[in-house]
């Protein structure tokens, strides 16, 4: 049982994560090209922010699997630290996923799309840029973690 969740978590890292991490880290380029007029870039803008909003709630399988793997073999799991902070670190970085990347994006695309000028591009940027960055550097070191 261990051995299918461990294939679920690591399939699903790899699967979810990855193209997850890339489209959170692209958008914030697109979205300022989509601003100075580019079509492209908002069809980009586009396409990276609904990649970024439908794979990213189902991403929560990893830390989701994670937990069950941790569950089923505690013995093994739940003496080393390094999996408690890995668990912690996953969440946090979906939570800030979900609660402040996906709605940003959502904000900004919305006010490329209807032309609006409510929105600080620059602001956004930055704060997707960060966010963005926090995002990826957890998964990171989530990975890292598995590892050590």
């Amino acid at each position: 049982m261990t051995s299918l969740l461990i294939a679920i978590h690591v399939l699903a890292a790899v699967l979810l994560m990855g193209p997850v991490m890339i489209t959170v880290s692209a958008y914030q380029s697109q979205m300022m090209k989509a601003k100075d007029g580019d079509t492209k870039a908002l069809g980009a803008a586009t396409t990276l922010h609904r990649l970024t909003s439908q794979y990213g709630p189902i991403s929560a399988i990893v830390p989701l699997a994670g937990i069950a793997i941790f569950l089923t073999n505690l013995s093994v799991f739940g003496t080393q630290g390094r999996f408690h902070i890995s668990i912690l670190l996953s969440v946090i970085a979906w939570v800030l996923l979900i609660a402040l990347i996906i709605p940003r994006q959502k904000k900004t695309l919305e006010a490329l799309e209807s032309g609006s000028n409510a929105v600080d591009f620059t602001k956004a940027k930055k704060q997707l840029s960060m966010f963005g960055g926090i995002f990826n550097l957890l998964w990171i070191i989530t990975a890292l973690l598995m590892f050590v």
